[in-house]
């Protein structure tokens, strides 16, 4: 095995993924909180954001799980992990303030 190919042994790995699976419980946990708490002024609208934040909550979860995996040792992945995640989780958190903003303004 090359020192490439070597897993990482520390706990960095451990942290890192469980600090995104809670950045997207909490995304999941906020989004649900702004959808209760706007309900009355923009109705059915709210289930919108609602649910591409879930969708987009789930799919961090997921592909923490995937980094998880694959820096533990596995190598599964064989493509770079890019940036989608934390853009992903910059739209989900930008249509929540868009979506409390509307409420404010037409409540």
């Amino acid at each position: 095995m090359t020192i490439a190919q070597r897993p990482d042994e520390g706990a960095s790995n451990e942290r890192t993924a469980l600090s995104w699976q809670r950045t997207a419980l909490s995304l999941l946990g906020g989004s649900a909180i702004m959808a209760r708490l706007t309900w009355s002024s923009l109705g059915f609208v709210v289930l919108i954001p609602l649910g591409i934040a879930t969708c987009l909550a789930l799919w961090v979860f997921l592909e923490s799980r995937g980094r998880y995996a694959h820096d533990a040792g596995t190598r599964s992945r064989g493509r770079s992990r890019g940036g989608t995640a934390p853009a992903s989780l910059a739209v989900a958190t930008t249509l929540l303030a868009a979506t409390e903003l509307a409420a404010l303004t037409l409540g």
